[in-house]
């Protein structure tokens, strides 16, 4: 008599589908590298102007004083006009009112045209402050029209000085000069 053979098929259909299965969760287990995107770079623009020397005036009669500047257009336009917002202090750091407005900021404008590259000259303004005490002034941004007449606005962080101005040290901490320096 023969033996009945034992059948794999039944033990086929649960083995198999079992380990694809479990293939299938380790597969999917495994941590997949992550592709990480390169950061960008952060390009820091170029600085509009160049301010090559800036300095109030000594003091006139009766405490008034003008400011002088002397600058770089170090953008790519022609500009037309130049505005730059100043701040004045006096020797013990309080600060000092403009002359004409009564407010706390000065507006020197100046008109051009510069072009790239060219430098203002010495610029003077007169009667900004009216203070005998004061020391330095700073530019806290500058307002530029270029030829085209589009008008931007840049922070004292898109205008640099020169190096014989930084060395001088600091006007309550922006774009600044310090007349006790000179």
């Amino acid at each position: 008599m023969k033996q009945p053979q034992k059948s794999f098929k039944g033990l086929g259909r649960i083995v198999i589908p079992a380990t694809c299965a479990m293939l299938l969760a380790a597969c999917a287990q495994k941590p997949q590298p992550v592709v990480q995107k390169p950061v960008p770079k952060k390009v820091e623009p170029a600085p509009v102007l160049v301010i090559r020397d800036m300095h109030p005036a000594a003091p006139e009669s009766r405490g008034i004083v003008a400011a002088h500047i002397d600058f770089t257009n170090n953008s790519k336009n022609t500009l037309e006009y130049v505005m730059f917002k100043t701040t004045a202090y006096t020797k013990d750091g309080e600060l000092v009112q403009a002359k004409k407005s009564g407010r706390d900021n000065a507006w020197l404008r100046i008109a051009g045209p510069f072009a790239p590259g060219q430098s203002s000259g010495d610029k003077r303004w007169e009667k900004v402050w009216q203070n005998k005490n004061i020391a330095c002034f700073r530019i806290d941004g500058a307002e530029v029209i270029d030829i085209q007449g589009v008008v931007e606005y840049y922070k004292a962080d898109r205008i640099q000085l020169s190096p014989a101005l930084l060395a001088r040290g600091s006007c309550d901490g922006a774009v600044q000069q310090n007349l006790a320096a000179q």
